[in-house]
């Protein structure tokens, strides 16, 4: 029988061969891992870092408006100067106040400490911007029983409630008067004792 083996001595050459071959293969795999580690740490780290909402914030300073002082009203300058104010204690109008808003028709109401006497009575004249008189009506007194007189109001035996309706035609805006109230006039006609009250008349 041909024995066509190598022998063993022909046979470590190409053992130690195939080993080489292994070993250079292990070596260049753990070569390209130390390579890719130092380029990784060549490459340097990006750290994105991001404001924590747990601290306490400062706020930002902020200008405070300082606000508009409001316009103060303007006086309703419908009435001309008053030729003979009468005293609280002779003449009061209760109703409407000065400067209000009335609408037609509205009513005229007030006390007397002497209309009482001889049915006397009050005038009511009615006055626009222009100063001239729209109209005046007589108003007489009405009973006092059980009617209880303002504050600051001389008592006598002829003091007297009064009131009435007032209607001033073709009102189509808001428009200012002024209201007359007197007990009598002097011998030109000029109210003696009077009450102004300015008021706006609505339609």
């Amino acid at each position: 029988m041909i024995d066509i083996l190598f022998p063993l001595p022909r046979r470590l050459p190409v053992l130690a061969a195939v080993l080489a071959l292994c070993v250079l293969a292990l070596v260049a795999a753990c070569g390209g891992d130390d390579s890719l580690t130092s380029e990784e740490e060549e490459t340097p780290d990006v750290v994105v870092s991001f404001p924590s909402t747990s601290g306490v914030l400062t706020p930002r300073a902020r200008k405070t408006p300082i606000p508009s002082e409001s316009p103060s009203p303007t006086p309703l300058r419908v009435c001309a100067p008053n030729p003979d104010p009468a005293p609280a204690s002779v003449l009061q109008v209760i109703d409407p106040v000065g400067e209000q808003r009335v609408k037609v028709p509205f009513y005229v109401r007030g006390w007397g400490s002497n209309i009482g006497f001889e049915n006397q009575g009050v005038a009511i004249a009615i006055v626009n911007a222009k100063q001239e008189t729209v109209q005046v009506l007589d108003v007489p007194p009405q009973p006092r029983t059980f009617r209880v007189a303002p504050a600051g109001m001389e008592i006598t035996d002829f003091t007297r409630p009064f009131g009435a309706d007032i209607v001033i035609q073709n009102i189509r805006e808001p428009t200012p008067y002024c209201l007359w109230v007197y007990q009598q006039t002097d011998e030109r006609g000029t109210p003696k004792g009077v009450v102004q009250i300015p008021v706006v008349v609505v339609p």
